[in-house]
Order: C-alpha cells, then sequence, then structure tokens
C-alpha cells in the first residue's frame, strides 16, 4: 500500500512540476506564431482526462453490476440465499455509484475551497462521436 501511495504521489508531482517540451518552429512572416502550454494547463487537462476515464469506467462497471444482479435475482428461482444476494451485489453496485460520484463532488468542493484550479474547474467530459 504504501509503494502504491509513493508511486500516485510521485506521477502526480511528475506531471505537476514537469514542463511540457516545446518544438515549434514558427515562420517570421505569421503573426502570433507564438504557442505554449504551461505546466499548470497541461497539469489540469491530465487531471481532467484522468477523472473523466474514471467516471466512466465506475458507470460502465455500476451497469455491469446492476445486469448481473437482475440476472441472479431471476435465476435465483425462489431461494432466499440467491435472493440476498442479487440483492445485495444490487445494493453494493449502487453504492459504488454514489461513491464515484461523492469522489467527485468531493474533489470539486476541495477546489474550490482551497482555490486549486485544476480541481475547482473539473468538469466530467462524456465522450462523443
Amino acid at each position: 500500500m504504501k509503494k502504491l501511495i509513493s508511486t500516485f504521489y510521485f506521477l502526480l508531482f511528475t506531471f505537476y512540476f514537469s514542463t511540457p517540451v516545446h518544438a515549434v518552429i514558427c515562420n517570421p512572416i505569421l503573426k502570433n506564431c507564438t504557442s505554449s502550454t504551461a505546466p499548470k494547463t497541461y497539469f489540469n487537462s491530465v487531471l481532467s482526462t484522468v477523472f473523466s476515464i474514471f467516471f466512466i469506467v465506475g458507470i460502465i462497471y455500476y451497469v455491469w453490476h446492476i445486469v448481473f444482479a437482475g440476472y441472479h435475482l431471476i435465476a435465483s428461482e425462489g431461494d432466499p440465499k440467491r435472493w440476498e444476494s442479487g440483492k445485495n451485489e444490487m445494493t453494493y453496485a449502487t453504492i459504488g455509484l454514489f461513491v464515484v460520484f461523492s469522489i467527485f463532488a468531493i474533489l470539486k468542493f476541495v477546489g474550490i475551497v482551497l482555490g486549486i484550479p485544476g480541481l475547482s474547474t473539473l468538469t466530467i467530459t462524456w465522450p462523443t462521436l
């Protein structure tokens, strides 16, 4: 567990304090030929992408468990133990979805209270075609 936490902090600070390499060749004739990405802007985009992936995977995991919990409820055939097992699986899936959205709300609240720009502007971007 300690190794996992230290790896998390290492990656967090690596992305936060890293400076992206700019290999931009500008034509002096063109106007506004500068492009830069500040490290904090880069970190915010990485943070937003990671949280979006986390939420999408969490929702897919929720749907997966709800479907199989429903199947287990149907397949229980009146057996109280199997019915209870399916009901518990459905309850745990719903609690897990609640935890996923609670994490989003807590991170957004912490970002607003502490003034962290990456967290206060945190949004879930849904994939589109």
